[in-house]
């Protein structure tokens, strides 16, 4: 019989931190209001050229709290990371809309601090809880959506509610 205690840990997926994304924007205000629309895969535009995607994009529909989006990279390995940083145009085409771009890891070692782009926050996602703020996004001027990215970002949110729901009701909040 094999020592578990002795295997290394599971690796975790992209599926493990939207998860932890998820438990993080399911927040609704004394069970009435739901407080982020939020979407997985959310493409550059609505059409048949989208050639970009964000990971998970969360819209605050509280004016009380700026009205803030949020764009979010999900990496779950180091090479990963090197990759999205010799292409820094993938996260260009959605960070111009956000006001706030976050790197999503399940664990600090992926990343070394010094390569965080100005700009990026951080926040690390482990399996079975919500995603954790490591290092706070800083607010970014972002340009006014553009009509097809508004129906990319509304086609998504669409595709995501179903799970965001169910997320809600198991916890209670719905």
């Amino acid at each position: 019989m094999t020592d578990v205690s002795l295997m290394p840990p599971a690796r975790s997926t992209e599926s493990d931190v939207l998860a932890a994304l998820h438990a993080r924007y399911a927040v609704a205000s004394q069970g009435v209001s739901i407080r982020y629309a939020i979407a997985e895969h959310v493409q550059s535009t609505a059409g048949l050229d989208a050639r970009r995607v964000c990971d998970f994009m969360a819209l605050d529909l509280w004016p009380s709290t700026g009205l803030e989006l949020h764009g979010h990279e999900v990496k779950t390995s180091r090479s990963d990371w090197l990759r999205e940083l010799r292409d820094p145009s993938k996260a260009d085409a959605f960070r111009r809309w956000c006001d706030r771009w976050w790197l999503v890891v399940p664990d600090m070692g992926i990343i070394k601090p010094a390569e965080i782009p100005d700009g990026w926050g951080v926040m690390v996602a482990p399996t079975g809880g919500p995603a954790r703020v490591r290092l706070a996004a800083p607010r970014l001027n972002p340009e006014q959506w553009s009509r097809p990215f508004q129906a990319a970002f509304a086609r998504a949110v669409q595709k995501t509610s179903h799970r965001a729901l169910e997320d809600m009701r198991a916890r209670g909040h719905l």
